[in-house]
């Protein structure tokens, strides 16, 4: 069975406020307002581990000079890390207003002035086409999944909004670009929607952690070039290219 956001909540080592602020039901996760109440309250929170433990998948995958979009940062500390890591030119997005304003005063605080932090809704990306190299999501998709009820048959609606993300997602980055998903979704539930055929992206995925693990997805988008070369050599390891010479 697949887990949900809020199973391990309260034994998270990462908390850095000793107050818990699991909800009732997993439902509260759709209530914006559960997510107001609780980042005003709440100073930090990592889900599904700290940048420590999946620091070197990150670095194995995301250039310096990469241009990132994070999508629901929460008040995470991912997008600090990663800059101390050298990637430097990173937007992130939040529902939340709440959340949008406590980072951006967080940020200017440390001096991270260069990282932008925008109120916007992942279903809804207010981005033009091919703008991002990198999108990272940690936690933020598996949301979408709390009332999917059967998880290898997930409602209609929720595959309405993991669809819409995704398109998204899809939309805003560059040709080889990638989307990084750190998900508790086992792979052969996001299989069948990350291999959707209204996208051209490979798909390959790592685990971390001690004990529990947690899936580390890297989606890339294939440029029609990529897609080309890779038809080509397709062709020639089955002797399907034939040549024609038209000289006389």
């Amino acid at each position: 069975m697949e887990e949900r956001p809020g199973n391990q909540e309260i034994d998270n080592p990462d908390v850095t406020n000793k107050k818990s602020f699991e909800p009732s039901s997993a439902l509260a996760y759709l209530d914006p307002q559960y997510w107001n109440n609780r980042f005003f309250n709440e100073e930090h929170y990592e889900w599904f581990k700290d940048y420590s433990h999946f620091r070197h998948l990150i670095q194995a995958h995301i250039k310096p000079n990469s241009s990132v979009l994070e999508l629901g940062c929460g008040n995470s500390q991912l997008c600090e890390e990663l800059y101390k890591d050298g990637i430097t030119e990173i937007t992130c997005i939040d529902l939340s207003s709440v959340a949008v304003e406590k980072m951006q005063k967080r940020l200017l605080s440390k001096g991270y002035k260069e990282i932008k932090v925008l109120e916007a809704d992942m279903l809804d990306l207010p981005f033009s086409n091919e703008c991002f190299d990198v999108v990272v999501e940690k936690g933020t998709m598996d949301v979408l999944f709390v009332d999917g009820g059967d998880p290898w048959n997930p409602q209609p609606a929720t595959v309405t909004k993991v669809m819409a993300m995704l398109e998204g997602v899809h939309r805003v980055l560059k040709a080889d670009g990638l989307l990084i998903s750190i998900s508790f979704g086992q792979p052969h539930f996001r299989r069948p929607l990350f291999t959707a055929p209204e996208f051209n992206w490979s798909m390959e995925w790592c685990t971390f952690g001690d004990g529990f693990h947690y899936f580390f997805y890297i989606l890339k988008k294939v440029s029609p070039f990529s897609i080309c070369i890779f038809a080509l050599k397709t062709c020639e390891a089955f002797g399907l290219v034939y040549f024609s010479d038209t000289s006389t």
